[in-house]
């Protein structure tokens, strides 16, 4: 097991990504040393070629711009970049990811559409996970507000839902973990293997969230907010 030194990359590194070339692939990497400027080293360490090993084989296996992919992805990042909460938080460790090591999985993953939405996959623009964060961002936090104890079982489910990841993880609520839980276990029906219609997806969290401006939900446990969501969801579906 060989570890590299993660790094992070300066607020100004992001004029990299005017490069159209580099967006639409015509370029796969960087040319040595044009990233080393806005380049600087962190205490943190990874196994990046065991990452790269990993995604290679999600690559070989799911065609390009397919969201099933995420699933498999997501477990990988988040078991070979090992970090706590707090140096997760750093997006530009990720941006660096993205930019420098394994760019070529961002463009398997996502189709070019057009120059402002493809630099958002490899630079984070904002707090919202789903919309609005880098590639390895987006999947290292969603897994980590969806694992339990190494079990990955939740963080499939949540990504069978590109509405459920959208509408959970783009807002406040989907970095308290109890409540991202609670949601999943409540808008996931086990006995049909799928999550329920999006409209409700949709209204539920929408008066979860309204729910949440009155009554805190940070301190709540999982199974208090089951019960929340839940009552949320049947007063949804009763018209």
């Amino acid at each position: 097991m060989t570890q590299t030194t993660l790094a992070r990359l300066k607020t100004d590194a992001k004029r990299l990504l005017d490069d159209e070339e580099f967006l639409r692939g015509d370029k796969e990497f960087f040319e040595e040393g044009r990233l080393e400027r806005y380049t600087q080293t962190t205490n943190f360490s990874a196994d990046i070629d065991a990452l790269e090993d990993r995604l290679r084989e999600i690559v070989d296996e799911y065609p390009q711009f397919e969201g099933e992919m995420d699933s498999e992805a997501a477990v990988a990042v988040h078991e070979e970049i090992d970090l706590s909460r707090s140096e997760a938080s750093d997006s530009r460790i990720w941006n660096d990811l993205a930019m420098r090591h394994f760019p070529w999985f961002v463009r398997h993953r996502w189709r070019y559409e057009s120059q402002t939405g493809m630099k958002k996959k490899f630079w984070t623009y904002g707090s919202a996970l789903d919309s609005a964060s880098s590639t390895f961002e987006r999947l290292w936090w969603i897994a980590e507000m969806t694992q339990e104890d190494g079990d990955y079982e939740n963080t499939k489910k949540a990504f069978e839902s590109r509405r459920f990841c959208f509408r959970v993880f783009d807002i406040q609520l989907g970095r308290y973990k109890p409540a991202a839980l609670a949601c999943l276990e409540v808008l996931y029906d086990e006995d049909e293997e799928s999550f329920a219609a999006n409209d409700v997806i949709d209204e539920t969290i929408q008066r979860l969230r309204r729910a949440g401006t009155t009554i805190p939900f940070e301190g709540r446990t999982k199974s208090e907010l089951v019960d929340v969501v839940q009552s949320i969801r049947e007063d949804v579906e009763s018209g």
